[in-house]
């Protein structure tokens, strides 16, 4: 008899400034994912943390998260502060984190959204990150369908996230400071 060398799915990472937003996020991607679950064992796993845990900064109470290189991370973005002129601590950390994953050669995605938009945005990256998974290959058919000649993949030049391209042409009026 031969030992199973079954891997453990991969675990996706949703992490925010506040880790409760990413556990709500969870929550509502685990709701979907559970009514269209077709196999005993699922392809991923959620799991909330921080900016601070995943940049693997000091934190009071939790610890800093280890990733293996089958992870994927969705970096949920803060929203923009009011232009004060003073730096934002949750832009920051964000920025922290991005810097890290870079370092590591981490998978990662930014979801600039919110609300309802910001389900739909994490649901369609995991579609794009594990387009085998039983219960995506639903999902992947529908927003197919929904847009017939789009690519599956994301693609920067062609979002109409106004958020994003806020954030995008605000950093490129902001002078940096160095």
């Amino acid at each position: 008899m031969t030992p199973s060398t079954q891997r453990s799915p991969p675990a996706v990472y949703l992490a925010s400034a506040a880790c409760e937003d990413a556990k709500r996020l969870a929550q509502q991607l685990e709701h979907y994912l559970a009514q269209s679950a077709t196999a005993s064992t699922p392809a991923l796993v959620l799991k909330a943390c921080s900016f601070t845990q995943l940049a693997g900064l000091p934190a009071q109470d939790a610890p800093a998260i280890l990733l293996d290189r089958h992870d994927a991370v969705l970096l949920i973005a803060p929203p923009l502060p009011a232009s004060s002129g003073q730096s934002d601590p949750a832009q920051t950390l964000l920025m922290q984190a991005r810097l890290h994953l870079v370092g590591q050669g981490q998978a990662f995605q930014l979801l600039f959204s919110q609300g309802h938009r910001l389900e739909q945005e994490a649901l369609a990256a995991l579609c794009n990150w594990f387009p085998q998974a039983p219960g995506l290959q639903a999902l992947r058919m529908a927003l197919g369908q929904a847009n017939p000649g789009a690519r599956a993949r994301w693609n920067c030049e062609k979002c109409s996230d106004p958020d994003c391209e806020l954030r995008l042409f605000q950093g490129l009026i902001t002078p940096q400071t160095s």
